[in-house]
């Protein structure tokens, strides 16, 4: 039955390889569309299981008391300074009007819920670090916004709680332009930090590695198939391309978001999906030397190896799907994009490539 439901699309795609091309374009255009709708997840949070008690109360605490993220400004005595009448202790009046100033800006912006920082406890700029001394002994909680060497102090800006990597670069960008309106004494480093921006610090990272990845191999698997097949090379790398493009694509139109656990899935795809290419380019050759026409090679390529191809793609598929019994969102959401990478794969190996192959061998015979 498989084998001549195959057959029937062996002649389909001889007698209607212009079409199945023109439809594989369209498609991956539209795929190529959803490349940027692509989001990355890096709330880690969002990626368990929300019917854990210890979730579940976790996201009652944060309902009721306000759930927050803190970003941090580190302001800090820069030890490395040679300028002129720098600050050498942070308790300097100059330091406290920074902070203060920079205290009144971030409070008004919209996306910050609260400040915290030693200003409130300096109303007006203190003269003088004995000034300064005297209001902390005062107020001995204040003395809390201090390293005990009094080199550095910190201001903790709050926000909404799981912000979105576009959220949290905004929300960076207010805080940066805020601290580059106030005047910076000499001597004196400022920075930002928290765990929002090590969340997305650390995806853009494994983003970036991801892409290189990819990259490097795409180049050495195009490179090693060149070398081995010479043309035809470039006739197997085509499905992987195709297979890796409407995967990621089809995750960004899904709103499936690119987790630190989904984020290596491009390599893999690349890595499992070439064999399927490789067998039915391969056998399709062998048959043409034999001397056998397009259509003769295809009645005989897609049931002998498509077959086997379906069956290997399908237990692949069936072993990665598994992984949706995982109580993990991420494991799942890996589970899901795996087995559609190599269904991708599968569809652009078996289903349109032979297209392209009868495009290209055509295009060769009238060239002469």
């Amino acid at each position: 039955m498989l084998r001549r439901i195959l057959t029937r699309i062996g002649e389909f795609q001889y007698m209607h390889a212009k079409e199945i091309a023109l439809i594989t374009i369209v498609f991956t255009s539209i795929m190529i569309l959803g490349l940027p709708k692509l989001e990355l997840q890096t709330d880690l949070k969002k990626e368990l299981p929300q019917d854990i008690p210890v979730i579940k109360l976790d996201d009652v605490i944060g309902y009721k008391f306000g759930d927050t993220d803190v970003f941090l400004i580190v302001i800090e005595v820069d030890k490395k300074s040679k300028v002129e009448n720098g600050v050498e202790d942070i308790r300097d009046p100059r330091v406290i009007e920074l902070v203060r100033d920079l205290h009144n800006l971030l409070a008004k912006e919209r996306k910050v819920s609260r400040v915290t920082s030693f200003a409130p406890f300096f109303p007006k700029t203190p003269s003088s670090i004995s000034e300064v001394q005297r209001t902390l002994e005062l107020f001995p909680q204040a003395k809390n916004f201090f390293n005990k060497f009094y080199t550095t102090t910190v201001i903790m800006v709050y926000t909404q709680a799981s912000a979105s990597e576009r959220e949290v670069k905004e929300i960076v960008t207010t805080v940066n332009d805020d601290i580059a309106s106030v005047a910076i004494p000499p001597g004196i480093k400022v920075s930002l930090t928290g765990n929002a921006i090590l969340r997305t610090t650390l995806m853009e990272y494994l983003v970036s590695d991801a892409t290189k990845t990819i990259a490097i191999a795409s180049l050495i698997i195009l490179f090693l198939l060149l070398l081995l097949y010479k043309i035809r090379g470039a006739l197997i790398f085509l499905p992987i391309l195709l297979g890796l493009i409407w995967t990621i694509g089809t995750m960004g139109w899904l709103a499936i978001p690119l987790s630190i656990a989904t984020v290596g899935v491009g390599t893999m795809i690349i890595g499992l999906g070439v064999e399927y290419a490789v067998f039915i380019v391969s056998r399709y050759t062998e048959e043409r030397e034999k001397g056998k026409s397009q259509l003769d090679s295809l009645r005989i390529v897609i049931p002998a190896i498509g077959s086997a191809v379906i069956g290997s793609g399908t237990t692949t598929i069936a072993g990665f799907l598994a992984l949706l019994f995982a109580v993990m969102p991420m494991i799942q959401h890996l589970g899901i994009t795996l087995a559609l990478g190599i269904f991708y794969c599968l569809i652009a190996a078996l289903i349109a490539n032979p297209a392209f192959i009868i495009i290209v061998e055509d295009i060769k015979t009238k060239g002469g």
